[in-house]
């Protein structure tokens, strides 16, 4: 009889043994796809874009969080490069932590099929469309032919570069000792006389030039291959 109540007792202790739950805790990949969500949504959607969430550490034990994750000390639109996105949980467990980005965007964009050297025109045989990426381009970029097309390349780029409005410049309509129509306007009439271009000239751009009968020599604005504007 009294080995039996030992058995009872045995039995009745097992089942009063408290029993603790397994801790659960935050899935990395469940981060993962909330600040990829967070950055899409504010993202420009006219480009293509590549997110990658940079790794946490494996070893980080984070509670489940009870409610949905937000973001915090992110920027209302987020651009291409490296930026860093705020996570928490407020719950009643709460945490916090940063998960760093890396953000590519591509684009179609004109390229050069091959090198070209300083000074020389551009034409639709040096160009190409090609998607590339343009994180590191700060929108200096072309994605019409005619961009490019008849400018001049302001210095030595590879085969491959992604071209720009800071690799070209607009090809010189006048070069120095070109004979040139000097014009000025009066308020009633344009007196017209022939000189000489004592520098190259771009359209738009101010060069110096001599005047063939006095010999004065005046500061006017290209107009065109051949015609310097002097107020």
């Amino acid at each position: 009889m009294v080995k039996n109540r030992f058995v009872i007792l045995a039995l009745g202790l097992a089942f009063i043994t408290p029993c603790h739950a397994e801790e659960k805790y935050q899935s990395l990949d469940s981060i993962y796809d909330f600040v990829k969500a967070t950055v899409e949504q504010r993202m420009d959607s006219s480009a293509e874009y590549e997110i990658n969430v940079l790794p946490l550490d494996n070893q980080l034990k984070l509670p489940e969080c009870t409610q949905a994750l937000e973001a915090f000390k992110v920027a209302d639109l987020i651009k291409p490069g490296r930026t860093s996105i705020g996570v928490k949980c407020n719950a009643e467990r709460k945490w916090s932590i940063f998960a760093s980005t890396v953000i590519k965007a591509y684009e179609s964009v004109i390229v050069l099929t091959r090198p070209i050297q300083r000074g020389e025109i551009i034409s639709r045989q040096h160009l190409a469309i090609e998607k590339m990426d343009v994180t590191n381009t700060r929108g200096d970029f072309m994605t019409q032919f005619e961009q490019a097309e008849n400018k001049q390349a302001g210095r030595n780029m590879p085969a491959g570069a992604i071209l720009g409005m800071r690799g070209i410049v607009e090809p010189p309509l006048i070069k120095r000792n070109d004979k040139v129509i000097i014009s000025t306007e009066q308020s009633a009439f344009t007196i017209r006389m022939s000189g000489t271009a004592l520098m190259d000239g771009a359209k738009g751009q101010v060069i110096r030039v001599k005047n063939e009968s006095s010999g004065r020599i005046v500061s006017g604005t290209v107009i065109e291959a051949g015609l310097v504007l002097v107020k």
